[in-house]
């Protein structure tokens, strides 16, 4: 299968070239967001923790006065068009017309702006409409989306697996070669609780030399069952429940429940950012009906999917991220002040 993906990697990464080289020699016009810009993303197609870690930054920032707003595409939304997700003000867009990963953000973050749309400067624009006093802009998955100027370029390393298969779609996991590592501003190994990160920091080192490199881990905050109560995972015997996940690497999911001392009568991967249609309902039922389970436990970005939908009692785990260098936050806004990279 892999000579056979190979012919269409080496498209990929033609067609990955051709594209910088246009943005590159200014054929292809980048615009501005009427505020500063910190893009976050990785080199490869999911699985890196983004969405943690663009939850963690946001509230960082948001901590800190800088008034935060969040633009991004809502990866797997049904809408079409401008979609605000958030108005930092306690109005909330369906999950379906949010995307899954904008829905749990805008959860998380009730008084952050986030906007959807496959134009991030026209979702700039309507935040800005909207929260004039909208202080920076955080580019939700925006190394690959070069339309978008920015003043930081922030670029996640996953601990558990840093060159992504060492090859471009669809052969790899990769969406750019490793060498692009080298338009990044700062560099930031996550899951280093899962892995050890040196083999990131050795990638970092060669493609990116002399780019400050830091650390992230992420935690278990609690499980919480569909009303939002805090369950103990003892209170979860293992043997009643159905472990679903929808990510772009289920398996962390279910390695994160063994580490809680969780072990489900059955797990079911799906494909990331699923929908969870009525005949994934009925596979989830089916499942837990043949094991025996009478109840679901999940992700936090699966959850804001199933809950009021699922057949079964939900529980919810809940994670955390956050940087182990407490100097990034001060470093992230120096670079900022100094302009565009």
């Amino acid at each position: 299968m892999t000579a056979l993906l190979r012919p269409l990697a080496a498209a990929w990464r033609a067609g990955v070239a051709a594209r910088l080289a246009l943005y590159h020699h200014g054929f292809l016009r980048v615009r501005k967001a009427g505020r500063p810009v910190i893009s976050v993303g990785n080199v490869a197609a999911g699985g890196a923790g983004k969405t943690p870690f663009v939850l963690w930054l946001a509230g960082e920032l948001a901590a800190a006065g800088k008034n935060p707003a969040i633009l991004t595409r809502g990866y797997g939304r049904t809408s079409r068009g401008t979609v605000v997700v958030s108005d930092g003000m306690g109005a909330l867009a369906p999950v379906a017309a949010a995307g899954d990963e904008a829905a749990l953000l805008a959860r998380a973050l009730p008084n952050v702006p986030i906007v959807a749309d496959a134009d991030r400067s026209r979702g700039a624009e309507k935040i800005l409409a909207l929260r004039p006093e909208t202080g920076l802009f955080l580019l939700d998955d925006g190394f690959s989306h070069l339309a978008l100027g920015r003043n930081v370029e922030v670029v996640l390393l996953d601990a558990t697996a840093p060159d992504a298969g060492g090859a471009l779609l669809p052969e790899g996991r990769l969406r750019e070669p490793l060498s692009s590592l080298a338009r990044a501003d700062m560099i930031v190994v996550t899951k280093c609780e899962q892995a050890d990160p040196s083999a990131a920091a050795a990638l970092a080192a060669r493609y990116a030399p002399g780019v400050p490199l830091f650390h992230a881990t992420t935690e278990v905050t609690g499980i919480f069952d569909e009303s939002g109560a805090r369950v103990r995972p003892e209170d979860l015997p293992g043997k009643t429940l159905v472990a679903v996940a929808g990510l772009a690497r289920p398996e962390a999911f279910f390695a994160t429940l063994r580490a809680l001392g969780v072990t489900p009568a059955e797990s079911l991967p799906f494909r990331d950012h699923i929908p969870y249609r009525p005949g994934d309902l009925r596979r989830i039922e089916r499942t837990a009906e043949s094991s025996g389970a009478t109840a679901v436990v999940t992700t936090d970005k699966d959850a804001v999917k199933l809950e009021g939908r699922c057949p079964l009692p939900l529980f919810r785990v809940s994670v955390r991220m956050r940087v182990v260098e407490t100097t990034f936050a001060s470093e992230l806004l120096g670079r900022l002040s100094r302009g565009p990279s």
